[in-house]
């Protein structure tokens, strides 16, 4: 009797090596799917610490206020008009004043920008100047709607030989077509700024 009970017991009865063996595998795939899991992890993180620290060395942009006003001339409103404001000291101030433009709508209206269309000047002085070219045989409309093809036809103007500047025409008197001879100037203050410019023949 206690032979059988022995030799029963030594048949149901695994040895603690077969089960190591039997659970190996599942072993070393979830010892794999840990590693994998934390490589995968420390990556997500250094990309976004290389991400945050690229973001951070940027260097950033001064702050810029509002100055709004409306272009006349003769009383009259002037549509399509570039108004440019040149720091009248560049390496006056900080932040420096940077050149800043703006387009006046139908209404005569503008708001001028540094860095965007409408962001605002840095406070600085400034002088201004204000023109508006015109291409033969461009649409007026297009002409107001794009400053970049304004500005093209002022550059092929400038570089011109003289006999053949028939092209782009200033439409507005000659003496706001420069910062230094225009008699316009603004010193842009923190806050909101105003800035109407009555323009005479």
């Amino acid at each position: 009797m206690r032979t059988d009970a022995g030799f029963r017991s030594s048949e149901t009865t695994t040895p603690t090596h077969c089960l190591q063996v039997r659970f190996l595998p599942q072993l070393v795939v979830a010892t794999n799917r840990i590693i994998r899991t934390s490589l995968v992890c420390l990556l997500v993180f250094f990309s976004a610490g290389v991400v945050m620290t690229g973001c951070s060395n940027q260097p950033s942009k001064p702050k810029t206020y509002p100055v709004t006003g409306t272009v006349t001339l003769n009383g009259k409103p002037v549509e399509g008009a570039t108004v440019t404001f040149v720091p009248k000291d560049p390496n006056a101030g900080d932040p420096k004043p940077r050149a800043a433009t703006a387009i006046t709508d139908a209404n005569g209206r503008y708001a001028i920008g540094t860095f965007a269309t409408g962001d605002g000047a840095i406070p600085g002085e400034y002088l201004v100047k204000v023109t508006k070219y015109r291409v033969p045989n461009q649409q007026q409309q297009a002409a107001r709607e794009d400053a970049e093809s304004e500005m093209q036809a002022y550059l092929q103007y400038q570089q011109a030989p003289q006999q053949v500047k028939m092209g782009p025409q200033n439409e507005l008197p000659a003496k706001y077509e420069n910062e230094k001879t225009s008699g316009l100037f603004i010193t842009v203050q923190p806050g909101d700024n105003t800035f109407n410019i009555d323009l005479k023949p």
